[in-house]
Formats: C-alpha cells, sequence, structure tokens
C-alpha cells in the first residue's frame, strides 16, 4: 500500500487538475447560459412559433462569423456543445412513461413507427441522389423523423468518430448546426400549414392531433399546432409525439452501430479503439424513460427536469452554434434545404396517409 504522504501528493494532483480544467470551461458555460436564457426566456416566450433552441444557435453562429467569441470562452463553449447536451438528452427521457404511450393504442403506435420509418429511411435514399454529405443527411433524416434539435444533436454524438469530425472527415459541429437550422425552419412551416390543412381535409380533432404529432419535428412546435386546433387534438399531438421520441434510442444505437462497422471494416487490424455500441447517453435516456414509468414522480419534480432538460439543450445549441463556419454551412445550405424539403414532404406525406387508413 502506497504511503500516505504518496496517495495525499496524488489526490492534490488530481485536484489541481480539475480546478484547472474547471477555470478554463466555466466563463464559456457561464456565456452560453446567458444566451441561452436569453433566447429561451425572452426571445421565444414573446414569438412562441420560434424554436428557443433556433435562436441559441443562430446566436452561437453569430457570436462566430462576426469574431466576437473570446478566448476564453473558448473551451466551455465546446464542452458545453458536447457534455450538456448528453446530460439534456439523458434528463428528456423523464418526459417519457410506456403507459401513457401504450395507451395510444396499436393503430396510432403504427402510424408512428411507419411516419419515422418512412421518413428517416426515404432521407437517407435522398440524401444519397442529392449527393449531400453522408453526415449531414444523416443528421437532418433523424431530426426531422423523430424529434428536430434533440435529435439533430444525439445523432452528432453518435456520428463523432472521436475528434469532432465524422467518418467522411467533416466537421460534425457545423453540419449539426445546420441540420438543426433546416428541421426548425421546416417544422415552422409545418406547424403553420398543418392545422389549416386538417381544417379543409375535414379531420376529426383526434386524427389532426395524430397527423400534428407524427408529423411536424420539433416537441414545442407540436404543442404549438395542437393548442390552436384544441384540447383533444393538444393531448393526443403531444403523446404521438413522445412516441417518436421514444424511437430516438433505437435510431441512434442503429447510427451508431453502423458508424462503428464501418470503422471497423476500415480498421482491418480492428487494433484501433471500437466506440460503444450504444452511447453511453442513450442509455442514460432509457434509464430515465424506465424510471419514469415505474415510479410515480411528483409533478412540480417533473416540472423542474423539463426546466433543466430545456436550459441543458438551450446553452448546449449556443455552444453548437459557436463551432460554425459559416463559409461552410453556406456551401452546404442548398442540398440541406432540399434534402429538409423532401423529409417534411415525407413526414407529413406519410403521417396523413397512415392517418387516413387507421385511426377513424
Amino acid at each position: 500500500m502506497p504511503p500516505l504522504s504518496a496517495l495525499t501528493t496524488a489526490l492534490t494532483s488530481r485536484l489541481a487538475r480539475v480546478w484547472r480544467e474547471t477555470a478554463l470551461i466555466l466563463p464559456g458555460i457561464a456565456l452560453a447560459l446567458i444566451i441561452a436564457i436569453a433566447a429561451h426566456r425572452l426571445i421565444a416566450e414573446l414569438i412562441p412559433v420560434v424554436s428557443g433552441l433556433l435562436i441559441a444557435v443562430l446566436a452561437g453562429i453569430a457570436l462566430r462569423s462576426l469574431g466576437w467569441v473570446p478566448a476564453w470562452a473558448e473551451r466551455g463553449l465546446g464542452w458545453a456543445a458536447k457534455t450538456l447536451l448528453r446530460a439534456g438528452i439523458v434528463l428528456l427521457g423523464l418526459q417519457l412513461a410506456l403507459g401513457d404511450l401504450l395507451g395510444l393504442g396499436w393503430q396510432v403506435l403504427a402510424v408512428v413507427v411507419l411516419a419515422v420509418g418512412v421518413t428517416f429511411f426515404g432521407m437517407l435514399g435522398l440524401g444519397r441522389l442529392l449527393g449531400a454529405p453522408r453526415g449531414m443527411t444523416t443528421l437532418l433524416a433523424t431530426g426531422t423523423a423523430i424529434c428536430g434539435a434533440s435529435a439533430v444533436a444525439a445523432a452528432a454524438a453518435a456520428i463523432d468518430r472521436g475528434d469532432g469530425k465524422d467518418d467522411d472527415g467533416a466537421p460534425v459541429q457545423s453540419a449539426a448546426a445546420a441540420a438543426v437550422a433546416v428541421v426548425t425552419l421546416y417544422g415552422t412551416l409545418a406547424l403553420l400549414a398543418l392545422p389549416a390543412l386538417g381544417a379543409l381535409l375535414g379531420l376529426g380533432e383526434e386524427q389532426l392531433g395524430v397527423w400534428i404529432g407524427a408529423s411536424i419535428h420539433e416537441v414545442g412546435q407540436v404543442v404549438a399546432a395542437g393548442g390552436v386546433v384544441g384540447a383533444a387534438a393538444l393531448a393526443t399531438a403531444t403523446l404521438v409525439k413522445l412516441a417518436r421520441v421514444v424511437l430516438l434510442a433505437p435510431v441512434v444505437a442503429g447510427i451508431s452501430l453502423a458508424g462503428r462497422r464501418r470503422r471497423i471494416t476500415a480498421d482491418h487490424q480492428g487494433g484501433g479503439r471500437r466506440p460503444p455500441l450504444i452511447p453511453l447517453f442513450v442509455l442514460g435516456f432509457l434509464a430515465m424513460m424506465l424510471l419514469r414509468s415505474v415510479t410515480d414522480l411528483p409533478a412540480p419534480t417533473l416540472d423542474f427536469a423539463a426546466d433543466v432538460t430545456t436550459m441543458l439543450l438551450t446553452t448546449a445549441m449556443v455552444g453548437v452554434g459557436a463551432s460554425v463556419d459559416l463559409r461552410r454551412l453556406l456551401r452546404e445550405g442548398g442540398p440541406a434545404l432540399l434534402l429538409g424539403a423532401g423529409g417534411t414532404v415525407l413526414a407529413v406525406g406519410t403521417g396523413l396517409v397512415s392517418v387516413l387508413l387507421l385511426v377513424s
């Protein structure tokens, strides 16, 4: 056993390293948090149609593009873009209870699976046709099919090979910021269009709620669109949307597995470090969902967790935006916009056909 003095020295050295690292990241985290509070509490509440996550991303892009990111904030913004993001996705699981989702019935769950599957795999194929970068295509497909910015962030963590780039060598955070902007744009258009289209098509309130929940990208956009229709549509749309969020775990695990196989194939020796089959934050997301399903958590606790989740994700989006090279984003904007439009048409069309066939 090492002498006490050696243990004390080792502990002191480790604590000193932790303190130095903390001192490096705290200023950037504080900057991101201030911007996130402004984005969520001020701007997004005044303009509910606009996602606070989008505002945070755009603010980060503006800081970088205008050269306003101070050197002392760099480490903290990068840390927020990864660590706070994963923490927010873990807590997102507390919004989901399996019992509530199973109560929707097999027809509605079938609508969810069809909408997510057709949108995700259809966008992967469309991305290849358009010649869009593989990483960008994966991020847009995940965000459009499941839950907007949160899904983009989860997919970005899964395609990152460990150095901030995907398997093709493209910067992950730059693509993620573009994907968040595109997904939020088309989700907002769907939010404005679907309530009116549902009325023109003569859909009942439950049918319209299912269509909204199965088609619109962001959870907040679904809530806004459902609220326009009525209380019953709002409740149905929110549950259907959360059912889509449940599919985040298997989709991200599949993305991670596909990337793992590509890396193993590229490394014939197989001696490099292999990423985990299922990212730890996805396991955390599933654990939180299980906790919510098997325990009766008080409403104030759930409300507090939802607020913390929102702020973690919004703060992380500032870091994501601040990592963007705007010139690269503009170069990739054309394919991303086309792919996002095609994916939104797939999501809305598949959702409508499925509702008409399966939901009375």
